[in-house]
């Protein structure tokens, strides 16, 4: 047999059901769900509840915890991370910024990227962290150029976008 819940929830059931609408993870939805099995009384023990939103029991007690505490607005807020990374580390991440901003020495690939930091900074980092780091953190979209053609004119290709301009704003 499970413990007896010993707490009243302040919010009416409407008003719970209202939060409901609002909430767009997985875990504020089995939050809210726990806290209206809660509120409307058809079950006697946490056991039950923790049970009923698939959840461990101590996860329920961490949440009612914080439930009261802060309330249901805090219990609700997204959980965000502040935690540096382990392997970017500051000057990492300028030097990565200063790199991908630099017209002259541009990256053409995270694989180039990967291997400029192994041999820059000593740093092995897998493709896939670096793509989502970099996406996330320096908003990068790398994309590798078609192939041009060595021996085609710079300055024809200048006067062709002049005109190309020109002739698209008419």
């Amino acid at each position: 047999m499970g413990r007896h819940r010993n707490f009243i929830i302040k919010e009416t059931l409407e008003e719970l059901q209202e939060f409901k609408t609002k909430v767009k993870s997985y875990q504020n939805s089995q939050q809210l769900k726990a806290l209206l099995l809660i509120k409307e009384g058809k079950l006697k023990t946490l056991t039950e509840v923790a049970t009923a939103c698939d959840v461990h029991d101590s996860t329920l007690q961490r949440w009612i915890a914080t439930y009261k505490k802060d309330g249901v607005e805090q219990l609700l807020k997204p959980v965000k991370r502040h935690k540096p990374s382990k392997i970017i580390t500051p000057e990492i991440h300028d030097a990565l910024k200063s790199r991908l901003t630099n017209p002259n020495n541009p990256f053409s690939g995270y694989v180039e990227v990967q291997e400029w930091l192994q041999k820059e900074h000593g740093v092995d980092i897998e493709y896939q962290w670096l793509w989502k780091y970099m996406k996330t953190k320096l908003n990068s979209v790398l994309k590798v150029p078609r192939k041009s053609n060595i021996k085609k004119d710079k300055e024809a290709e200048d006067s062709f976008f002049k005109t190309a301009l020109y002739a698209n704003s008419n």
